[in-house]
């Protein structure tokens, strides 16, 4: 019986993941490198739209919030060498890679940084902010790229280090582009639905030499949240929830990621090299995951609960993002609306515990559920204005600080204790990796398997 439904679900995955892709094109011969999804991109996954059924019991897309190194006064150029470092780290654990298109003279450096993350496989996100009442063009510095890698499709990019593309092969490995950030409702349906239109008329369906090149790329809007205590979010799981003041999510919606920087909300002093404390910490994130992530097979009703500080309604049906924005999706009737979860994946400042424990939970709750995207905020590093030496970078390149009431700037932890978090975080990382890459996608990639 096992092995028929072992069977079942690797014949789905192939449905899923091999299929022809829409222009016809197929990818070069098997075992390249090449996958299948709505175009050919060189990637560990498929670049493609995941209906809600689609995505339960997989996790296509992890990738590293705030990666890359820049600064507003400098260009993009200058950061290029520790750029590449932590392209090359994250790609052991990543199958996309996110962009800053954060001004339009950034551009030709983030095509060669795009030629280093495809030669990892990487999928690409791009990052360019726009919403009704901005000045500038909206998503202007995608179009330039776009446009720019559109006119050299044919030919062959080669980066300062080697690493070599043409302009068609990047623009199929572009996934999505974070649009910006919707602040839990304050857009309304209108705004977020003028985003989601803009795009599709911009970039989407724009059309080049009477061809349509990027209608694979998604957007994907930020912070639409369901379960905010404080937040007044807006959206509706319901017709039920409009009663009390919620809109629709507009039938146009594409990506929605929700911004959940919980981790903090279950770090009260515990330490967790402690035994003791380890397992009330295990205790609490269990807890948190229980209402806020899990999935559950049978559905839950969710609805608007009257008071978010009582503390009787810290159940799923009040606070579950899961299937609430399950729940939004289907009743918006946005059947191309895909949903992307942010975990924070840093230590804070004052706390004595580590990510570490709910990331965990974080995977294994997003793979069974709806989502597909699984994010990680927080990367901020040396190099980045806003210095954070206590997100990703900070337990890979072991410049951890340890923060005590004596010492409030943080002091360094010992060598014993960096190379433990070190280790630990880097083993969560590639096991989700690994299970995303040889795991459910293993048919894929049997040949680069590490």
């Amino acid at each position: 019986m096992r092995t028929n439904v072992l069977i079942l679900i690797l014949l789905f995955c192939l449905m899923c993941s091999v299929a022809p892709a829409e222009d016809g094109k197929q990818p070069n011969k098997p075992g390249d490198g090449f996958v299948a999804g709505d175009v050919a991109s060189y990637s560990y996954v498929p670049n493609r739209y995941w209906t809600l059924e689609q995505a339960k019991g997989i996790l296509p897309y992890l990738c590293e919030y705030e990666l890359m190194a820049w600064s507003g006064d400098k260009p993009l150029e200058a950061f290029h060498k520790e750029n590449i470092r932590r392209i090359d780290l994250a790609s052991q654990w990543s199958t996309a890679i996110m962009f800053y298109a954060r001004r339009k003279d950034f551009r030709d450096e983030i095509v060669r940084l795009m030629l280093r993350a495809y030669r990892h496989k990487q999928l690409f996100i791009l990052r360019d902010y726009w919403q009704p009442g901005d000045e500038h063009e909206p998503f202007d510095k995608t179009v330039d790229i776009l446009e720019t890698l559109w006119a050299k499709r044919k030919e062959v990019l080669v980066s300062p280090e080697g690493d070599r593309a043409t302009g068609q092969q990047l623009i199929n490995n572009m996934l999505m582009v974070k649009a910006g950030d919707e602040n839990f409702g304050g857009l309304g349906t209108r705004g977020l639905e003028t985003i989601y239109s803009t795009f599709h008329e911009r970039v989407k369906n724009r059309s080049m030499d009477e061809e349509k090149p990027f209608t694979h790329i998604k957007a994907w809007y930020n912070m639409v949240g369901w379960a905010a205590w404080n937040y007044g979010s807006s959206w509706a799981s319901s017709a039920k929830d409009m009663e009390h003041g919620r809109q629709s999510l507009p039938a146009n919606t594409e990506c929605i990621g929700v911004d959940v920087y919980d981790y903090w909300w279950l770090n009260i002093g515990f330490d967790p090299s402690k035994s003791v404390n380890l397992k009330k910490v295990l205790a609490r994130v269990d807890e948190w995951h229980r209402i806020r992530t899990l999935y559950y097979p049978k559905g839950v009703n969710t609805c608007v609960c009257k008071n978010a500080d009582d503390p009787s309604t810290w159940t799923p049906e009040c606070w579950s993002d899961t299937h609430a924005l399950m729940n939004a999706i289907q009743f918006a009737k946005a059947d191309k609306a895909m949903m992307i979860y942010i975990g924070l994946s840093s230590s804070l400042p004052g706390q004595y515990t580590t990510p570490i424990e709910t990331m965990d939970r974080y995977y294994d709750n997003c793979k069974a559920g709806p989502w597909v995207g699984l994010v990680w905020w927080t990367s901020m590093g040396k190099l980045h204005p806003k210095e954070n030496p206590l997100g990703t970078l900070g337990y890979v390149d072991k410049t951890l600080v340890h923060y005590t009431p004596d010492s409030p700037k943080g002091k360094p932890y010992s060598k014993e204790e960096s190379d433990r978090w070190h280790d630990d975080f880097v083993a969560s990382r590639k096991r989700m990796f690994r299970d995303v890459v040889y795991g459910q996608f293993g048919f894929l990639n049997r040949e680069s398997k590490e």
